[in-house]
């Protein structure tokens, strides 16, 4: 008889990768991974890196903005950090699944993957430390972190997932041609989201220096590698590098600047509670111990150091950070657990392990624990609706690539990015002019309007390889905010449903108006209208008082 032996490290792995899933994105995407429309999309951001890799996706490439992300802009140099996108139009070909629903999920993939790959590199140290640090990770989905997923700060977290395989790098820097990973990862994460590669460069400076003084001599293997990997990713990286170079230096120089908040929900020190006295323990351990433990501990403490840049610096960049930081961190917490266990217990056996992290696993998932930090469970189909996907794709599928949209008021539209999902330029009325013309019981033609789009990179467009123009700077004056006529539009969207209902029986009233002068209700679902402007140019709606 065939004798199968269990091994509990490997049954604990999948359990817990199994587990991470199910808290980050199981309750959130209700259990699917196909969806009708966007779901669980709760900020603008995310809709504007979906936007982009669905065009990325529809265009084939990336060497240009869709000119319904740039205000209308034709020609304008694809400039941001592209891997997020290319792995999310990837999924979706491989899997049949949307865009919207691909991007998402590879954004909860890779934070799994991030911790298991951090517990790999504890491991490589210590098989109980590691499995006593694992479950910490899952307060990235604690109350002041989960933002960092529902609102869109995507690229960030898988570019902190590639800072990690630069650890993990110089964990094993002794591989044969270990550089060749050391490039990927750093090129990885530049091409992703620039900040966390300089932090790996930080971090890689800062291993040179301290296993330099530990062996007290240079390792020529590990400069020769560090090197070699370091110019792998000038040549990986060098087309946008060209780009960071030529659009983001000049349009949003960093510039040093503190703050001890931040103006989106994060995570601060204190609220690691009673795991903080471990974190210290652990660091105590961690500096006795460091000439083994050099890469977790040295890892540890740069992300702690770097997280707290924000006193002195970094900003939001040291903020962004900490979106990983019970992945960062998690070493520091369970190597103090289990050295100061040890003091107890002298034979330490992996079980024990086992069922400390499963404590750990309970006591994060109980909110009723006192004095500790806790899972936060969030389940909503975000601010999309299938009645407002309904009309942005019914735009996409039934007007000419050209046509100019103008929206009217609209609750979710404040979170402007979700325009784009209609493929084409379009225009928002401003609030307020709306709101002053409700109050004056006016039916205007021309209102305060907004052009939204991306215009953080000026939609920029080569003047040479290595030199950049950028268009919104050269446009006319007007063309992104200012008063507009609405009969200048092809088409024109109200909303019949508000929170205030006074707009919402204002677009009424306007979509009334502009047929009673010729336009053509095309579109209509309990949420919005949608109406054909046949008089484009022309006067098509008749101003007066009501």
């Amino acid at each position: 008889m065939v004798q199968i032996k269990l091994d509990i490290e490997k049954v604990f792995l999948v359990v817990f990768f199994g587990l991470f899933l199910l808290l980050g994105s199981g309750f959130l995407f209700d259990h699917k991974l196909r969806h009708d429309f966007p779901y669980a999309y709760l900020a603008s951001d995310a809709f504007q890196h979906e936007t982009r890799a669905e065009s990325i996706k529809d265009m084939g490439n990336y060497r240009n903005e869709a000119s319904y992300i740039v205000m209308g802009i034709e020609g304008a140099v694809g400039y941001y950090p592209p891997v997020l996108y290319h792995l999310s139009v990837l999924l979706s070909h491989l899997s049949g699944l949307e865009v919207y629903d691909t991007i998402y999920f590879t954004v909860f993939l890779f934070a799994a993957l991030a911790s298991l790959l951090m517990y790999i590199i504890i491991r490589q140290f210590s098989r109980n430390a590691a499995i006593i640090s694992l479950p910490v990770s899952l307060l990235v989905f604690s109350n002041g972190l989960y933002s960092g997923f529902t609102w869109g700060n995507w690229p960030a977290l898988l570019s902190q997932f590639f800072l990690i395989g630069v650890f993990w790098c110089t964990a094993r820097i002794d591989l044969e041609k270990s550089f060749i990973l050391l490039g990927i990862f750093l090129s990885a994460s530049f091409m992703t989201h620039t900040s966390e590669a300089l932090f790996a460069l930080v971090y890689l400076l800062l291993f040179f220096i301290c296993s330099t003084l530990i062996e007290k001599k240079f390792n020529l293997k590990t400069v020769k590698s560090l090197i070699l990997g370091g110019v792998l990713f000038l040549m990986l990286a060098f087309y946008y590098l060209v780009i960071f170079k030529g659009v983001w230096v000049p349009r949003q120089p960093f510039a040093f600047s503190s703050a001890a908040v931040w103006d989106n929900p994060t995570i601060y020190l204190f609220d690691f509670k009673v795991l903080l006295i471990f974190m210290i323990a652990g660091i105590i351990f961690s500096l006795i111990f460091i000439k083994k433990s050099l890469v977790p501990a040295l890892a540890s403490l740069a992300m702690l150091l770097i997280g707290l840049g924000n006193y002195y610096g970094f900003r939001e960049k040291a903020f962004q950070l900490r979106f990983f930081w019970p992945i960062f961190l998690s070493f520091l917490i369970g190597f103090g657990i289990y050295h100061m266990l040890k003091l107890i217990v002298k034979e330490w056996k992996q079980l024990y392990s086992v069922i400390v992290s499963s404590v750990i696993v309970l006591a994060i998932l109980i909110n009723s624990v006192p004095f500790m930090p806790h899972y936060s469970r969030l389940e909503t189909s975000g601010i999309m609706d299938p009645y407002h996907w309904e009309a942005f794709k019914w735009i996409e599928k039934n007007t000419d690539r050209k046509s100019r949209i103008y929206f009217f008021y609209g609750d979710i539209y404040d979170q402007d990015a979700v325009l784009r999902s209609t493929k084409r330029t379009h225009a928002l009325v401003i609030p307020e002019d709306y709101a002053d013309a409700i109050g004056k019981k006016e039916i205007r033609r021309s209102y305060d309007t907004e052009l939204p789009g991306d215009g953080g990179g000026g939609a920029p467009y080569r003047k040479s390889f290595f030199s950049f123009g950028f268009m919104t700077e050269e446009a006319p004056p007007g063309y992104l905010t200012g008063k507009k006529d609405i009969c200048t539009y092809d088409y024109l969207v109200f909303d019949k449903v508000a929170r205030q209902p006074v707009f919402a029986q204002f677009n009424l009233l306007m979509a009334a108006e502009l047929q009673n002068k010729g336009a053509t209700k095309v579109f209509e679902n309990p949420v919005s209208i949608i109406m054909r402007n046949n008089k484009v140019g022309a006067d098509c709606i008749e101003q007066r008082s009501f």
